[in-house]
């Protein structure tokens, strides 16, 4: 089960890599392909992350978690500035944190059962 996440994973991404500069030739560069750089490149940046577990301290999960969450509002934020024009910071607080503790949560129990074994090793040392 393990190999099959981890290749089903790896697939959406190479996918993604060839897919996405294939989409801006045949359809242009409109909005929609604008979010899906933007989300791209976020992904990119998320993938970085993960050198910050491998820190030896205890923090390095709060620290990672909060590193994710500033990523996703800076996104967020400049997206929204970037289509309205203006930023409802407010709503796209409301919005952004349950949708964030989700995806982190199911994010998180992957890595910790179904991950590489650096991961869990350094969850089981705390």
């Amino acid at each position: 089960m393990k190999n099959i996440l981890h290749n089903v994973f790896l697939s959406i991404g190479l996918g993604t890599v060839i897919f996405v500069p294939m989409l801006i030739i045949d359809k242009g560069l409109n909005d929609t392909m604008v979010s899906v750089l933007i989300w791209f490149g976020a992904s990119i940046l998320y993938g970085l992350s993960f050198t910050l577990l491998k820190l030896k301290t205890k923090l390095r999960l709060p620290i990672h978690i909060l590193s994710c969450f500033l990523l996703t509002l800076i996104v967020r934020c400049g997206y929204s500035y970037y289509s309205k024009g203006s930023i409802d910071f407010t709503r796209l607080i409301l919005i952004t944190i349950p949708i964030f503790i989700m995806v982190y949560m199911v994010m998180y129990f992957y890595m910790r059962y179904f991950g590489n074994n650096n991961f869990r090793s350094n969850n089981n040392e705390e």
